[in-house]
């Protein structure tokens, strides 16, 4: 059983993560409520989701029980993500995430990407042209598509990945 110690060391952290993946958007009212679902699915993952997201949400604990925290924090900042099936999708995903997006349209017909890496260079390139802020980083696990991925700051992605591999996230760089 985790200690009351460990539960105080876990929601700190959680709360730093969740600040950083969102950029510091959300209160901290909010980002206390999403630790306190994560926390309380470390002792009880399946009845937590259940209680929170439902009984298909709850099969997460069954399927992928090392995935319910990512899960969770996905559900809550969904709208921080871009999740598609394809590299065009994801793309205007993330132009959209901008208020003032001076992202290049999609090169459609003008591209040479033969892997997904080749794409998320280009991607990376573009950001740091006009957006140079921020990159993005791979989150968790997409059950239904092939790319789950957030925009994050930049210069906080070293960090991010840190806490993920601490707390037994799945995250990795896009490159």
């Amino acid at each position: 059983m985790t200690s009351i110690i460990d539960h105080d060391k876990l929601a700190e952290r959680l709360g730093e993560l969740i600040g950083m993946l969102s950029c510091g958007d959300l209160d901290e009212h909010e980002t206390s409520r999403i630790v306190n679902i994560c926390v309380q699915a470390k002792d009880r993952p399946a009845e937590t989701l259940h209680e929170n997201y439902g009984a298909d949400a709850a099969k997460v604990a069954e399927y992928d029980p090392g995935g319910v925290m990512a899960f969770i924090i996905f559900v809550e900042l969904e709208d921080y993500f871009a999740v598609a099936d394809t590299v065009d999708e994801l793309y205007e995903q993330i132009v959209d995430a901008f208020e003032q997006p001076a992202l290049p349209d999609y090169p459609y017909d003008d591209n040479d990407f033969e892997t997904i890496s080749d794409f998320y260079r280009w991607v990376d390139r573009q950001l740091q042209e006009h957006h140079g802020k921020y990159r993005l980083i791979g989150f968790g696990e997409s059950y239904t598509n092939d790319f789950q991925v957030i925009l994050v700051y930049r210069e906080q992605a070293a960090d991010i990945l840190a806490l993920c591999k601490g707390l037994g996230l799945r995250a990795e760089l896009c490159e």
